[in-house]
């Protein structure tokens, strides 16, 4: 494996907690003024809602069958999974859970302790510290919805969404009417569903994602924040083009999310070309498709292999020859080894040169994706540990989930 240094269980511990704290350090203020609407959108944690039908996203499915079906199949819906909730211990450590909910699970209800706005005074400091209390309007259901309907749609009890497209209000009921009357009549009847609707364009800017996937402020290594996904795509010439991540991650606004897991999707990404030239071989992977750095976050590892095949076609384990696509930081976030993440419209160049003792033998090229790398590492690293803290059973089947969601993507024989 690409990281095989043992870091103390202690150290592992307080990796997670920066990782999550960054979140609430976090500026939500991008983009000028038109981003502002967005900022006060995306205040958290969302404050409770006055009774609404539409917590549940089961509950949105019954309408938004096709929204409902992507969604419960995307990383968004499983948000509050066993990695995070092995970690939390929310009425013990209050603070550090709700910095974690902050975009797992943003919705006021969702967190089982909420601050007391009056806070209280250390007897030590003198300084007013956080004080939490028992949420008395907790809701489980909704908490391990994680990152469902409500939270990006729901704030006062109304429901906010994209524009009505054009061409959406043709029906049974707009039969016989002009453009303007069939969407008007729609519109109609979309707020008479949801008890009233309210119509923001921010859902499809890439402000609205940045909420969450920007970390401007807080834990840098090398100058670089560790969550700088927003800023990476609006330097790019995507976000010239105006291309966003909405077009991407939710063609045609379904509700996908899909990114590093997805094989086809990352195929979407980037383009990889491998030649040969008697003993000297290129493979070359460029980002031709990602509208952010490829891969922007620190938890994935992309893997290039090069190696030959004997004449029964097995490895020939000592012509093996790696090379790795990352941002790769020690356990600890004490330092940054590398970044050889590739930027948009940029290549990674991998050259392999064949042994004599080889050279009429098979050569081949392979690419695997590692998108839970660095979570793999940590949790082993807690399960190996002798002191407590964490749900020992929770973390277990989060181990077994990021072992498996490694993929082999390209494979050419030379």
């Amino acid at each position: 494996m690409w990281y095989e240094e043992s870091v103390r269980e202690k150290i592992a511990l307080l990796v997670f907690s920066a990782l999550c704290s960054l979140i609430v350090l976090s500026s939500v203020a991008i983009g000028g003024e038109d981003f502002l609407s967005v900022s006060e959108y995306w205040k958290r944690p969302v404050p409770l809602q006055r009774h609404s039908n539409f917590f549940y996203p089961e509950e949105c499915g019954k309408c938004h069958n096709d929204q409902y079906n992507k969604w419960k199949d995307s990383l968004h819906s499983k948000s509050v999974g066993p990695g995070l909730m092995g970690q939390l211990s929310p009425f013990q450590a209050p603070q550090f859970a709700q910095s974690c909910y902050f975009c797992h699970s943003p919705m006021e209800e969702q967190a089982e302790m909420i601050e007391n706005k009056s806070g209280v005074r250390s007897q030590e400091s003198g300084e007013k510290e956080p004080f939490y209390i028992k949420n008395p309007s907790f809701d489980n259901k909704l908490k391990l919805s994680g990152v469902s309907c409500a939270v990006c749609h729901l704030r006062e009890g109304k429901i906010y969404g994209p524009p009505l497209r054009k061409g959406k209000g043709q029906g049974a009921r707009g039969k016989g009417l002009g453009e303007k009357s069939q969407i008007s009549n729609l519109k109609s009847q979309i707020k008479d569903a949801h008890d009233g609707f309210i119509e923001k364009d921010f859902f499809e800017k890439a402000e609205f994602c940045a909420a969450c996937h920007q970390l401007d402020e807080g834990y840098e290594l090398n100058g670089k924040v560790l969550t700088n996904t927003y800023r990476e795509w609006k330097e790019s010439i995507y976000s010239k083009n105006n291309i966003t991540c909405q077009n991407c991650h939710m063609p045609g606004r379904q509700h996908l999310f899909r990114g590093i897991h997805d094989p086809e999707m990352v195929k979407r990404g980037i383009t990889i070309n491998a030649v040969r030239e008697g003993s000297n071989a290129r493979l070359v992977i460029t980002n031709t498709g990602v509208g952010h750095f490829f891969p922007t976050y620190v938890t994935p590892a992309v893997i290039i292999k090069g190696f030959m095949l004997n004449k029964n076609d097995k490895v020939i384990s000592r012509s093996m020859k790696k090379a790795f696509i990352g941002r790769k930081v020690n356990l600890d976030l004490s330092k940054e080894i590398f970044d050889t993440r590739i930027p948009p419209e940029k290549s990674f160049e991998f050259d392999y040169t064949v042994s004599k003792s080889y050279n009429s033998g098979k050569l081949v090229f392979e690419v695997w994706v590692y998108p839970d790398e660095f979570y793999n590492r940590f949790y082993r690293d807690l399960l190996k540990g002798k002191n407590g803290g964490f749900d020992g059973k929770e973390i277990e089947k989060a181990f077994k989930i990021t072992e498996k969601s490694g993929y082999r993507l390209f494979r050419e024989i030379l």
